[in-house]
């Protein structure tokens, strides 16, 4: 699989050499990547450009590594550096909490070859998908816990739920009413998602519908018989198919 990332360009021989490029089409490269490197400089720390790109990134469901550049010129600060550094980069971007962080140094090649391999992770984690079965036992479970919360009244209980996609990984919460959830709940859910069945350094999506009276237990309406994970999966494969190849056109007309 190759990666396709605006913001570094890989090449290796003896070791890994990392050179930033210009981030000016950051917005349409973020359309072409499956995962987005976001450099930060450790000396300044994340600029508003970096949070602006951050969060195209999060709206465009792709998988997201933060990476802090130039730790060589910094990790000699005392021990407590490296938590206030990562805790105020957190502050600075909190959509991207399920990101993982990576302090390098391009300049020493210093932790540079966790840069590809954190990216292997985070497109695998992208394309996870979560059994029926094994979902709903979880969302059964975490929800007598914690009854879900909607901005209206009603009482309102999760009857179901199902992985409607992948890349990002997207869920759909069936429920006894029309509403919506509080997004407070809303984050929570997707923390317990993330908690459960990894998903490291990719954005999660949910939807909140009401259970059609026609619809069986994972979504399906009855006269259309049940779909099983192996169809979702070959649905997912070929829309990543079909994504490949725009992306690959769009490469080739750039290049003309």
């Amino acid at each position: 699989m190759g990666w396709e990332c605006s913001f570094w360009t890989v090449a290796s021989s003896a070791g890994l050499a990392l050179t930033m490029v210009s981030v000016a089409l950051a917005k349409e490269s973020i359309a072409d990547a499956d995962v987005v490197a976001l450099v930060v400089d450790s000396k300044t720390g994340a600029s508003d450009q970096d949070a602006a790109i951050g969060g195209e990134a999060d709206r465009a469901g792709r998988g997201i590594v933060i990476i802090a550049n130039k730790w060589d010129l910094v990790k000699t600060e005392d021990h407590t550096f490296v938590q206030t550094f990562d805790e105020n980069l957190r502050h600075g971007m909190r959509f991207l909490d399920y990101a993982p962080i990576l302090h390098i140094s391009a300049l020493t090649g210093e932790r540079a070859t966790k840069v590809l391999e954190t990216i292997d992770k985070v497109a695998a984690a992208r394309r996870t998908r979560v059994p029926t079965p094994a979902l709903n036992r979880f969302i059964e479970s975490v929800t007598a816990a914690n009854p879900p919360v909607s901005p209206g009244r009603k009482h309102v209980r999760i009857m179901y739920a199902a992985q409607i996609g992948v890349a990002p990984p997207s869920f759909v919460f069936f429920t006894n009413v029309a509403t919506t959830f509080h997004f407070s709940y809303e984050r929570f859910l997707i923390n317990q998602l993330r908690e459960q069945f990894g998903f490291v350094g990719s954005p999660i999506r949910i939807q909140v519908r009401r259970r059609d009276r026609n619809t069986n237990v994972g979504g399906v309406r009855k006269n259309r018989g049940a779909r099983t994970d192996q169809a979702r999966q070959h649905r997912d494969d070929q829309k990543e198919r079909k994504d490949r190849r725009a992306r690959k056109n769009r490469r080739d007309l750039k290049e003309r």
